[in-house]
């Protein structure tokens, strides 16, 4: 497993607390790539290879800059994405995260807009040497999105039918899905194991935006929230996905290194007894 952290936390591309080498992978995101109207900087990415180091890439994902905006398939989308291919063959990734973003007006056109999408991305994304990940994401307020619930996301990649389109689990956004609706975190692993190769890993204290527009999709570092973090590293350890990505918003250095340090032990960590120790030493101070 690669452990990783996303751009907006390293010091060489957004002056963050941690250091390039300090993580196994970054994962990039829009503004991280530079893009503008739909081209990225390559000045900029002749810069990021420099760092010398492991990426995946975050795709666009708000409207309207969104990939699948609203499931309709836009000529601009397949430009977008097929920059950021480009990018990503020069920069040796492999993995991309996409979004399946809002459904509109009318649910049934709009999933079956999606899977058209999404078997077209996967195709594209083929002649790279590309898998992609489509992220369970949270319910937000004022619009219903796809992707939300382990069962759409199986159902999704059922019905695409492309090898390489996996799953990106989200464990923040997870967490959030199960409190809204009344289900165990663990169904998304219990639904998902044989399709996830890539994670976020954030916190927060469950609470939906809906519900309380102060908490919801917080990117709390691990400990700071209420996951119950030895409960999804002991499924971690099981289905030991490609690469573990810390998403933090606003984390201090001590916190962003102490996260990275726990997902380094965890991904050494040969056995359960030890792994619960190691847990328990880190978030002892919790």
């Amino acid at each position: 497993m690669k452990i990783g952290i996303n751009g907006r936390n390293i010091k060489e591309i957004s002056n963050g607390p941690v250091y390039a080498n300090e993580v196994d992978l970054i994962e990039l995101g829009e503004k991280d790539l530079r893009i503008h109207e739909g081209k990225i900087d390559h000045d900029w990415l002749m810069k990021l290879s420099f760092l010398d180091t492991n990426f995946s890439i975050h795709a666009p994902y708000s409207a309207p800059r969104g990939l699948i905006d609203l499931g309709i398939i836009r000529e601009q989308n397949f430009r977008v994405i097929e920059e950021i291919f480009k990018a990503s063959h020069f920069l040796g990734v492999d993995y991309i995260v996409l979004h399946g973003d809002k459904v509109n007006e009318n649910p049934r056109k709009s999933f079956l807009n999606l899977l058209f999408n999404l078997k077209a991305f996967s195709k594209l994304a083929a002649n790279y040497s590309i898998t992609l990940g489509l992220e369970n994401l949270p319910e937000e307020r004022g619009f219903d999105r796809f992707g939300i619930l382990p069962q759409e996301l199986l159902t999704i990649i059922y019905l695409v039918r492309e090898e390489n389109l996996k799953v990106t689990l989200d464990i923040g956004h997870a967490f959030l899905s199960s409190k809204r609706y009344g289900f165990e975190i663990t169904e998304f692993f219990d639904c998902l194991s044989p399709y996830i190769y890539h994670m976020h890993l954030h916190d927060n204290i469950g609470i939906p935006a809906e519900v309380n527009e102060k908490y919801g999709d917080q990117h709390l570092p691990m400990g700071k929230g209420k996951i119950d973090f030895a409960r999804i590293f002991e499924r971690i350890k099981k289905i030991q996905p490609k690469n573990l990505v810390l998403e933090l918003k606003g984390a201090k250095r001590f916190e962003a290194l102490e996260n990275i340090d726990t997902l380094k032990r965890l991904k050494q960590t040969k056995k359960d007894y030890k792994l619960r120790y190691n847990i328990q030493e880190v978030f002892k101070s919790v």
